[in-house]
């Protein structure tokens, strides 16, 4: 994993970002899921960026970028797109932890991420992982949300 972070990034920003890239690289390369890539080779092909710009969280084949001001605004919200946002799973939610908040936006951009680094490659996302948020992106996503994301979010609420 190569990280590239701001100068305005403490450690601990980068920890907890760190922390949730890897909890969804492990669940994902699971052989379950049949990516044509293990978990440790996984970790080293990301380029992770981490900043504190106020701008848009975001991901390509190469890596993801994470933008920390929602985080630092202790933002207690998980903001959809409205095609999923009623989603039981995947969808908007509110009144959750910050960190939880954080987590969903690490989820949502690394499942782009795999979406378009792995998707041309793996059976099951070959016909659907072109368009952005669209079946296949929904589908690596609802993993990362429901093994990662809410089960931890459900730990962190009760």
């Amino acid at each position: 994993m190569e990280i590239w972070t701001a100068v305005d990034i403490a450690a601990k920003e980068k920890q907890l970002v760190v922390k949730w890239i890897r909890r969804c690289l492990r669940e994902v390369t699971k052989a379950a899921y049949e990516l044509p890539v293990d978990y440790p080779t996984a970790r080293r092909d990301i380029r992770v960026t981490i900043k504190g710009a106020g701008h848009r969280s975001s991901a390509c084949a190469k890596g993801v970028t994470i933008d920390m001001v929602p985080f630092r605004k202790q933002q207690t919200h998980i903001l959809e797109y409205p095609a999923f946002a009623s989603d039981k799973v995947i969808g908007s939610r509110d009144n959750v932890p910050a960190e939880i908040a954080l987590a969903a936006t690490v989820a949502h951009e690394i499942s782009h991420f795999v979406q378009y680094r792995y998707g041309p490659d793996t059976r099951w996302l070959q016909r659907k992982y072109r368009k952005p948020h669209g079946e296949g992106f929904q589908d690596i996503y609802r993993i990362l949300r429901s093994r990662v994301v809410n089960s931890h979010a459900e730990s962190l609420t009760t």
